[in-house]
């Protein structure tokens, strides 16, 4: 018999909070992230030569699933993969749609850093979002418009640009609403 309240547990929570810690166990910024005193992920530090925030990239990923109802990273992250579904579990869920997102956070992060971090919407160019389009249509996610994306990109690096002020910082997701709310840490 299945138990049909599992699958409750695939659905993502209409309300969120996440809580992104840096501190500097080693020689380098790190960031933890976790979700009511739960860690979700790794610490993530930056992975490069430079200190240049790629730390917090994993506010791109919250942000397209509240804004895009899009993200199989955050799905992954938060245990939420609908295995209910054998296709969408592996096609809309799985590791091409994770590494297709990952791909996108990066590639929008390496505009994003000379660009201020989008500090000005229209700094977010065409060429990408139609990229992004391009390589988001085979997923469910090809239903957003360029402009939705635009959006949830520019929302993305508001909150990006203020947990790297911060060093940290709670950021609550509506995704009803599709707001997105900072606060400084205590």
């Amino acid at each position: 018999m299945i138990n049909n309240n599992h699958f409750l547990n695939e659905n993502l929570p209409q309300n969120f909070t996440v809580r992104f810690e840096e501190y500097n166990y080693l020689i380098y910024p790190q960031v933890k992230v976790t979700i009511d005193n739960i860690q979700i992920g790794d610490t993530i530090d930056d992975n490069s030569y430079s200190h240049d925030g790629y730390r917090y990239h994993d506010i791109f990923h919250f942000t397209f699933a509240a804004m895009l109802d899009w993200s199989p990273c955050t799905r992954s992250m938060m245990r939420r993969k609908r295995k209910s579904n054998f296709n969408i579990d592996r096609i809309e869920d799985g590791a091409r749609a994770a590494i297709t997102e990952e791909c996108i956070s990066l590639m929008i992060f390496s505009r994003a850093k000379n660009k201020e971090f989008f500090k000005n919407i229209d700094d977010i160019d065409f060429d990408l979002l139609s990229l992004i389009k391009e390589m988001t249509t085979p997923f469910e996610v090809e239903s957003r418009t360029i402009d939705d994306w635009k959006k949830a990109i520019y929302e993305a690096y508001r909150v990006f640009r203020l947990l790297l002020l911060h060093k940290g910082g709670q950021v609550l997701f509506d995704t009803t609403n599709k707001i997105i709310k900072f606060e400084k840490l205590n």
